[in-house]
């Protein structure tokens, strides 16, 4: 995104180079750019993070899925609906063994090859009839008491024909201004663990929506009842 510091003259030799400057917002730092692109090793560097630093690097663009990114893209900061990078630590490593992960079936290719682009601990499971995808410990936006929740997905035997719809958190997201969350009043049992239910629905296209979309229309609710 960019801000004008005064209005644009007519006439290019009256223009000031410093005329404009665009911003980005890196892991929760606000730089700017008086260019409109950047590279991303740049952008870590300018918000004071270290960019040799094992990072999963995510650009978060409105309306879009997120998208990992490498410290060689160039963001184009003209691009409407940009957002942030969010970087995550490739290996979080305290000296204990990881969990085995339970899997009780497959997801597609692309989906467990995106889930592990960004970062996330995920797992499937059955409980009875109904398939689930299990993502413990997804980071919730500032706003909320807990700064992370277990989110569960339903995936339907037909996807990707049928749609992914709504999603689950345990445990209850709660606002630290207090007040009810829209639709998220019923709770769903699954495997024994009481999930709130977040009834946010969408026109499902199987020819374009995969868990990426779904994904980002999860990030795009969360963000929305804490105005993040």
């Amino acid at each position: 995104m960019h801000t004008h510091d005064r209005p644009e003259h007519q006439h290019g030799d009256h223009h000031h180079p410093q005329g404009h400057h665009w911003k980005l917002n890196v892991q929760g730092v606000i730089i700017e750019s008086s260019h409109p692109t950047i590279l991303v090793r740049d952008a870590i560097q300018k918000a004071g993070f270290d960019a040799t630093a094992p990072w999963i690097i995510v650009l978060k663009i409105a309306g879009e899925p997120k998208r990992p990114v490498e410290l060689t893209t160039e963001i184009d900061l003209r691009h409407e609906g940009i957002e942030k990078l969010r970087l995550m630590p490739k290996q979080i490593d305290n000296g204990e063994a990881p969990l085995p992960r339970r899997l009780d079936f497959a997801l597609l290719a692309q989906d467990e090859a995106h889930l592990d682009r960004l970062g996330l601990r995920w797992e499937t499971v059955l409980d009875g009839q109904r398939r689930w995808l299990m993502l413990p410990g997804y980071p919730v936006p500032a706003g909320y008491i807990a700064v992370q929740t277990n989110i569960a997905i339903e995936v339907p035997t037909s996807y990707p024909a049928g749609q992914l719809d709504m999603f689950y958190c345990h445990p209850l997201l709660a606002r630290q201004c207090g007040g009810d969350i829209p639709q998220t009043q019923h709770v769903e049992t699954i495997c024994g663990v009481p999930y709130q239910r977040w009834s946010r629905h969408r026109q499902w296209d199987s020819s374009r929506d995969t868990l990426a979309t779904h994904l980002a229309l999860i990030d795009e609710s969360l963000r929305r009842e804490v105005g993040a």
